[in-house]
């Protein structure tokens, strides 16, 4: 059933109900049947999204430690399964034993210490959920529908996104992956199903729970302090991003599937009990619109989800975001974008307000072109600049199972970082310029060797300039016996120095 469709069953379903009393007679039929209509909807959305709605089970023990079946520290992710001790399996469980005891999560009868629900986005075992799920997670398990379940490492998580992707380390058959919709088109009003497991029911069978209610708004804010927040440590939902609902979301809802009355998958629960501004008589969910759905790609590649970064300042005015000040050497500096300029869009979407900037930069993602619309300081002209985004600061939590291997012991990463530091600690007051940034060098390695270290600016591998990871990634492979790096010092002075691949 359509969603169109679905409004003129419910318009009808009430205009029968309220009438009823001035013409009962032959309406029950009529009656019986647009409720059958909007029954069946429901049932064949639920029918269709269930077996792809899994039950996560998350254990914070400190029990495991001892032994030793906790990840490694350069792993963190990695968090492994869990095989009891063979003096645990054949002890049978105690009447009074309490359940939370028991460090086997696969055991149906297990409490967690917490609990939530995810989503299968790919058939090779990747769950999407919310990262609060699994926050300090020691182990994870899924739980699908029919009890069959797996354990479960951290394959990405973003804290910025509060968003996180799961890997089963066993395979599961036949399971399906839920098609990310859009829900660039949802409109107040909407009814919407959700599904999710918001009670321990779900420890034992995995089976999610059904409810549905109303869209009440649009682009809510978690609260409205990002002003004076460090946002550095703002996650994306503060910039006005979410879904409100007329339901409540229970904590072990979060990462459930919001779902239109077709089945199509808009949205991902999210249970924000005891953040401000809650209502207890509502709930969040995090759209699957295109910010969220670029970022949820890359969390399904491993990969870490490198924010945008302009490099201005800005001071808000009666509508749309003056621009304060330009960082010199910025993406925006470079593209032309001037002290006094206001922006009006990004790629197309309204800028109103210092938070909209944020959000629309930030999702377009480090290194990919932002289509940034001005009004001129002079002359009240429009114009549509390309900006070539950096990548942004943020100190929220990121896991990243695939990340780039060393290339002669080196990782770099966007010298754009280093323009971010506060005050005192930032060194490059004129700007950071074009290069990379030694991010790790390995102990023993080629890199090690010819004295690089990290922290350091490299501008230019052999001949060529490098201003971004991708670049000097593409340029050292093709490397062959040695290389020369120009390093860049604070003072603007560059060394030359040269990596044997070979020693």
């Amino acid at each position: 059933m359509s969603f169109a469709l679905f409004k003129n069953v419910a318009l009808g379903f009430f205009l029968v109900c309220s009438s009823m009393l001035l013409f009962e007679p032959g309406l029950h039929a009529f009656q019986d049947n647009l409720i059958g209509q909007l029954e069946n909807a429901v049932k064949k959305a639920v029918a269709s999204a269930e077996p792809s709605v899994g039950c996560i089970l998350v254990s914070r023990s400190p029990q495991y430690k001892e032994l030793g079946a906790v990840p490694l520290d350069n792993m963190p992710g990695k968090l492994g399964g869990f095989v009891p001790p063979i003096e645990q399996q054949k002890r049978p469980r105690k009447p009074l034993e309490n359940p939370r005891s028991s460090l086997d999560l696969s055991d149906p009868e297990t409490y967690p210490d917490s609990f939530g629900t995810g989503v299968v986005v790919d058939s090779s075992g990747l769950i999407l959920t919310m990262a609060h799920v699994v926050k300090d997670a020691v182990k994870i398990y899924v739980r699908f529908p029919g009890g069959k379940g797996s354990y479960a490492d951290i394959h990405a998580l973003d804290g910025r996104s509060d968003l996180a992707v799961l890997r089963l380390i066993e395979k599961i058959p036949d399971l399906k992956p839920l098609k990310i919709g859009d829900a660039s088109n949802l409109k107040k009003g909407q009814f919407l199903i959700h599904l999710s497991n918001p009670y321990a029911s779900g420890f034992y069978d995995g089976s999610p729970s059904v409810g549905w209610g109303m869209l009440s708004n649009l682009r809510r804010k978690w609260n409205n302090q990002t002003a004076d927040a460090d946002r550095t440590q703002v996650p994306l939902y503060q910039y006005g991003t979410l879904l409100q609902l007329n339901t409540v979301v229970k904590p072990g809802a979060s990462g459930g599937a919001l779902l239109t009355m077709d089945g199509s998958w808009v949205g991902i629960l999210a249970s924000i009990a005891g953040w401000p501004g809650a209502d207890s008589s509502e709930g969040y969910a995090v759209p699957l619109d295109i910010n969220h759905r670029k970022i949820i790609e890359v969390l399904i590649k491993g990969e870490e989800v490198e924010y945008g970064f302009l490099g201005v300042q800005m001071a808000a005015g009666v509508r749309n975001v003056k621009v304060a000040q330009v960082s010199e050497r910025s993406p925006a500096f470079r593209a032309g974008i001037y002290q006094g300029d206001t922006i009006v869009a990004i790629n197309g979407q309204v800028v109103d307000t210092p938070d909209d900037l944020f959000l629309h930069i930030g999702s377009t993602l480090a290194g990919n072109i932002a289509q940034v619309e001005v009004v001129g300081v002079v002359g009240n002209q429009t114009r549509v600049v390309q900006v070539k985004l950096a990548k942004y600061l943020s100190s929220l939590p990121v896991i990243a199972s695939n990340q780039r291997a060393p290339v002669l012991g080196i990782t770099v990463d966007y010298s754009s970082l280093l323009a971010q530091r506060p005050f005192g600690v930032n060194q490059w007051g004129r700007g950071v310029p074009d290069s990379v940034l030694i991010k790790d060098v390995l102990p023993g390695s080629p890199a090690d060797i010819a004295k690089l270290q990290s922290g350091k600016l490299i501008s230019r591998v052999d001949n060529t300039p490098v201003s971004s990871p991708a670049e000097f990634y593409k340029a050292m492979a093709k490397v062959i016996d040695s290389v020369a790096l120009t390093i860049i010092q604070t003072d603007g002075v560059q060394q030359e120095v040269v990596v044997l691949k070979k020693n």
